[in-house]
């Protein structure tokens, strides 16, 4: 009994988009400068589930089909980016592949400004969900692409986002903000700031004046592109923002009232970047015996140091390279004298994303690492009321004979305000010690990040035109076979192949590992009589088109066909190869006619590839052979991705022809 047998399997069939995690009252984010922001899902509907039926002839001659049902998933998706108003979405990684919008099926991109009116296409399409998500960036798209097992990609962006004004040299496309800028409006902003007015804020002294907090900053090189996604309390950002910066922030007695004033660490001027820093270093006060206040148990002035086993001069910054995708780096400048005479010592890394650029990075690593090696005495005394006007980050000249100090210069680290009736003890001041110089770092120019993050989704290009050939009969895996070599460019890795009678409807025939290593005749090779003896007399000169190499081997691996080839209908195998040019060899010491092939004569510009595991064979049944058929390559990447479609491709055609065995040798038969 005999007959075909038919299979057929289909895939998991989804109703709706398979929601992993569900949040409510989620932190809004916040980003200011270029920064790379995560996506999150806020809308979906039109979920459509797409069945697709792969038909595929099994076995030898009259065997069944299998045919395979599987489906992709498309939704209409709104995506919010952060808080405010944006500039743009500079580029886009779904997963690790990095893209455009439009690339990855988005059609639509929301500023977040306010007011903000609802997407005209989400109106129109499902009216009683049109909301405008006013003061929120986002991207949508009415149809876009799911994951196979229609989940949401993983979807980031590098956003262009608020006050970005500081161009990165290295990413041309790239903005950082100044930190005074950031600082003003995170304070403040009416939408979402920390609810600070104008008023309470030092303005002048953050922007203007050559001892400002701006001029300090840009002189320096700092600029950030803070992206806050976590919730802390403001002044936790706001630190950040100060240690990013080498500054500290204090509240300062005006005329108004308290104002809050950023006060930078440096102590040399500096002059780059178009700005001129010069820093206030006149002490405020000059301190003598009598000021100090002592209730005679304890010295006038205490002093602390920190051991030498316990500074390290080295403090490594952690901070998100935007060269390298946004992924976190960590750069170390440990101060050279201290380590030549005490060894490297290396604290943990202090933790700065919003710091985006190398160069920022070292010059604060090294600053830090100066601070903690040449600013180690502490000092601490009390000073009656009418100190009481001295603030931290004043500096003060302290003359204290006894221990010899003559005008030394410290400055105010903290103040302790005596408690209602306990006055007389003074206000206590913490100091610490100012060796002018340690809080600046010279302006290194710093190498740029040899790192690469590949891009997972380049286009691979379409294959190179590919050669086929029928399989000789005892060569082939089946009855009837057909072969085929393709490759690529560099960017080319590994590919399907598609198979249709007609031109029209594509079934899926099989894959292609690699780039298959063939080419063209670049001179004519002669016939060959001798059998199966080594053709010592003949050079085959051949070009590969995409590249690869050939390899000698030994004379008995050549004649048992491990440097097999099929060379315009023969197939010989060759013991040495020769590069004579980039790509193109002479081989030599060739073995003829093998698998029953005739060793003739091919001409200069047949074809020719490499019998091995990157050879695309394909099994045929009875009907196909002499029918002419169509072939799509569907090219991918070396990480299988791409973005190629079918429909895009070359349609390719051949006509295999039948394959006779040849006429057997050697055979005698005895008949009794």
């Amino acid at each position: 009994m005999s007959g075909k047998h038919n299979t057929a399997s289909v895939d998991t069939r989804y109703a709706g988009i398979q929601v992993q995690t569900s949040l409510y009252g989620s932190v809004l984010p916040l980003g200011y400068g270029t920064f790379r922001a995560k996506g999150n899902l806020v809308f979906y509907n039109g979920f459509v589930a797409t069945p697709h039926t792969t038909t595929q002839s099994t076995g030898k001659g009259g065997g069944g089909n299998q045919t395979s049902t599987s489906f992709t998933y498309n939704a209409f998706v709104l995506v919010a980016i952060t808080q405010g108003a944006i500039g743009s979405i500079n580029q886009v990684w779904k997963d690790k592949a990095v893209g455009s919008l439009s690339g990855f099926g988005f059609t639509f991109t929301a500023t977040g400004t306010t007011p903000q009116s609802p997407w005209a296409t989400l109106t129109s399409s499902y009216p009683a969900q049109a909301a405008p998500y006013s003061g929120f960036s986002y991207v949508a798209a009415a149809s876009l692409p799911l994951n196979n097992d229609a989940t949401m990609p993983n979807f980031s962006f590098e956003v262009l986002g608020q006050l970005a004004t500081a161009q990165d040299p290295n990413a041309t496309a790239a903005y950082d903000a100044r930190p005074e800028a950031i600082i003003q409006d995170f304070l403040t902003n009416s939408n979402y700031g920390a609810g600070w007015a104008t008023a309470q804020i030092d303005v002048t002294g953050l922007t203007t004046g050559n001892a400002s907090y701006a001029t300090y900053c840009k002189a320096a090189g700092f600029v950030l592109s803070p992206y806050f996604d976590t919730q802390k309390k403001a002044g936790e950002h706001l630190q950040e923002l100060l240690d990013a910066t080498n500054s500290e922030i204090i509240l300062h007695s005006a005329s108004t009232g308290m104002v809050l004033q950023v006060i930078p660490y440096g102590d040399q001027a500096i002059s780059a970047n178009g700005a001129t820093y010069v820093p206030n270093t006149t002490p405020i006060y000059s301190l003598g015996y009598d000021d100090f206040i002592t209730n005679g148990a304890t010295d006038p002035v205490s002093i602390s140091r920190d051991s030498t086993q316990d500074v390290f001069n080295t403090v490594p910054i952690e901070y998100l390279d935007r060269l390298l995708s946004y992924n976190t780096a960590v750069v170390q400048m440990p101060d050279p004298v201290d380590v030549a005479l005490n060894g490297q010592k290396t604290d943990s890394p202090k933790t700065l994303h919003s710091i985006c650029r190398a160069s920022h990075a070292s010059n604060l690593s090294l600053i830090l690492g100066q601070r903690n090696v040449y600013i180690r005495n502490g000092y601490s005394f009390n000073l009656g009321l009418k100190a009481m006007l001295l603030e931290p980050m004043d500096l003060v000249n302290i003359n204290e004979p006894i221990i010899g100090f003559v005008n030394k210069t410290v400055r105010i680290a903290a103040i302790d305000i005596p408690g209602e009736g306990s006055e007389e003890s003074g206000i206590t001041f913490s100091a610490e010690e100012w060796p002018f110089g340690v809080a600046s770092a010279a302006l290194y120019t710093t190498q740029t990040p040899a790192g690469t993050i590949p891009n997972v989704n380049v286009d691979p290009g379409a294959c190179s035109a590919p050669l086929f050939f029928a399989s000789p009969a005892l060569f082939a895996n089946s009855m009837w076979e057909v072969c085929m070599f393709t490759g690529g460019g560099s960017s080319w890795g590994t590919a399907d192949v598609y198979m249709s009678a007609a031109g029209s409807t594509y079934a899926k025939a099989g894959s292609v590992t690699g780039p298959a290593r063939y080419g063209t005749l670049t001179a004519s090779l002669a016939a060959y009589a001798g059998g199966t003896v080594q053709d010592n007399t003949n050079t085959l000169s051949v070009v590969l088109v995409n590249g690869g190499t050939l390899s000698s081997i030994d004379a008995t691996s050549a004649a048992n066909g491990l440097n097999l080839l099929w060379v315009d209908g023969e197939m010989i195998s060759f013991q040495t190869a020769t590069l004579t040019s980039p790509g193109h060899y002479n081989l030599t010491g060739l073995y003829r006619g093998l698998y029953g092939t005739s060793a003739g004569a091919h001409a200069n510009g047949a074809g020719w590839g490499r019998c091995d595991t990157a050879m695309f064979r394909y099994p045929l049944t009875v009907g196909q052979v002499g029918a002419l058929f169509y072939a799509k390559v569907l090219s991918f990447n070396p990480w299988g991705g791409g973005g190629r479609t079918l429909a895009g491709e070359t349609a390719y055609t051949y006509t295999p022809a039948a394959q006779a065995f040849p006429a057997p040798t050697g055979v005698t038969i005895t008949i009794t």
